[in-house]
């Protein structure tokens, strides 16, 4: 009997210190779990800041062109039309010629 109350005594004195050891170990994972958390929560927050810089600027592109186009179309349609006023300049001078004969 006296190899198991010594199995029983050294448990009894073990069994704290494997307890506490566990315990810490628990902590510590719990721990790094929550580092881990944080870590992820960090990125996507860092991921989100990207994506609405890139909506920010593409909305910005996207006005900039419009506006382009816009100025683009208003340009062709103001233009004048020189090769009108040349060709009446032409038909007037015939019809000056013309005349004197």
């Amino acid at each position: 009997m006296s190899k198991f109350e010594d199995y029983i005594g050294s448990i009894k004195t073990e069994a704290p210190a494997k307890f506490e050891e566990i315990k810490e170990n628990i902590k510590l994972k719990n721990f790094l779990k929550k580092k881990e958390a944080e870590e992820i929560i960090e990125e996507v927050e860092e991921e989100r800041k990207v994506k609405v810089w890139v909506i920010i600027l593409a909305v910005i592109g996207v006005i900039a062109i419009g506006c382009l186009v816009g100025y683009i179309i208003y340009r062709a349609k103001k233009k004048p039309d020189y090769l009108d006023d040349f060709d009446s300049d032409f038909v007037d001078d015939d019809e000056f010629f013309e005349d004197e004969e």
